[in-house]
């Protein structure tokens, strides 16, 4: 969903009901969804690179958000979620530069999962 105020661009943004399924409840242990304190034990600059790194892939795949939002923001919250946590332990390996190793791995990890994830789902449909 893009949100346009005046004619001016502005930035997908993710459905209610998957934003509060997010937030909310069970939703805060699960492993597929970043939590809150997460988030606040990572630097602003790790932050800024993972918002800028979701709006390239948001901006890539806008056809499959365009077809099924609820489903894509699924699909986008279990891979962000997995990318963070591939890149956490990227972080803390003996060789790596903390954040730039998390910045590094996250970007390379987030466009390779939900095009995985993207094509999966395709294959899918058409076998059925």
């Amino acid at each position: 969903m893009l949100g346009a105020i005046d004619g001016a661009h502005q930035e997908p943004i993710m459905p209610t009901k998957a934003r509060t399924a997010a937030t909310t409840g069970p939703a805060q242990a699960r492993e597929d969804i970043i939590n809150a304190q997460a988030l606040s034990s990572l630097s602003a600059g790790a932050v800024s690179a993972m918002s800028a790194v979701g709006a390239a892939v948001l901006k890539r795949h806008k056809h499959a958000m365009d077809k099924k939002p609820e489903w894509f923001w699924h699909i986008f919250a279990k891979c962000e979620a997995k990318a963070a946590r591939i890149a956490e332990q990227a972080a803390r390996a003996p060789q790596a530069c903390g954040d730039a190793a998390f910045i590094e791995t996250y970007a390379r990890s987030l466009p390779k999962l939900m095009t995985a994830a993207l094509n999966a789902h395709e294959k899918g449909l058409r076998t059925n």
